[in-house]
């Protein structure tokens, strides 16, 4: 559908059949519905230390493709409105080399669901959480194949920004005496908002002044972005936007005792005093 794969990443671990890439997804998919059936009677599990390792490993993976993306992409001339597939030579080959670990990456990140899993965090199993990682290592597989160099990078480049941000959150909320810290979730979703936007505003610019990237995966990447956005922001008004107080119909007790300024207490003894002047 897509014409001859490119042949630089002939070979590649992962690369040359669908198979293993859609088997994965599938077993990443079951281990959800499994593991909630397994974990329904069972404590939920810790896993403090495990959490602590995974997300420094994440968040030092996310830094070295950020630090490399940048390297490779200003070493080889990278334009930012709209860069080809061939013209940069031996930059777009190390630029494949660190998309090519993006993708396996979103393989990785595939935990971050099994740990919420065997946390029994099941409330942040959502929709958009198995969405957007079940379709991005699908959707990585087809870019490493057909487009692994070139317009590509940029997205890649943003979001090993924000995981960096994102991992270190994660691996701090694990301990409790960190949470006091963590004020800034709000605006790590905004961050993530603004890097698909501007992803979004990055591929259409190959459109409007085109270099020779294949037309049909700008519209198809910035048809799934908007999917990202339109998730993101249903997620971020329903965890974030404030809730309308509920006003207390029910009268309050002190209120009920009281009538025209004076207690029932007082008016008790008022009746009594009455009682006795009048024997």
């Amino acid at each position: 559908m897509f014409g001859p794969r490119d042949a630089r990443v002939r070979g590649w671990f992962m690369l040359d059949s669908y198979l293993p890439t859609f088997f994965l997804t599938v077993i990443y998919l079951l281990s959800i519905w499994l593991g909630n059936k397994y974990m329904k009677n069972r404590p939920a599990l810790s896993l403090r230390g495990t959490l602590t390792l995974y997300n420094l490993g994440i968040t030092l993976l996310s830094a070295y493709m950020l630090v490399e993306l940048i390297l490779s992409s200003w070493g080889g001339g990278y334009n930012l409105q709209c860069q080809n597939l061939d013209s940069a030579g031996d930059a777009d080959v190390r630029v494949a080399a660190v998309l090519w670990w993006y993708y396996f990456s979103k393989l990785v990140e595939f935990l971050d669901t099994i740990f919420f899993v065997l946390r029994k965090k099941t409330s942040q199993i959502t929709f958009l959480h198995v969405y957007h990682h079940a379709s991005m290592f699908n959707i990585w597989w087809c870019v490493l194949n057909w487009i692994p160099c070139g317009q590509s990078f940029f997205g890649p480049t943003l979001n090993s920004f924000i995981h960096i941000l994102m991992y270190s959150y994660y691996g701090l909320s694990v301990f409790p005496s960190m949470h006091k810290y963590l004020w800034w979730k709000k605006y790590l979703t905004q961050a993530q908002l603004v890097q698909f936007l501007l992803t979004i505003t990055h591929t259409l610019s190959a459109v409007v002044k085109p270099c020779g990237f294949p037309f049909g995966c700008l519209i198809f990447q910035s048809s799934y972005m908007m999917t990202l956005v339109i998730l993101f922001l249903n997620f971020y008004f329903q965890t974030y936007r404030k809730k309308p107080v509920k006003k207390d119909t029910k009268q309050p007790a002190v209120e009920k005792e009281v009538r025209n300024g004076l207690s029932r207490a007082h008016l008790a003894a008022a009746n009594g005093m009455m009682d006795k002047k009048a024997q």
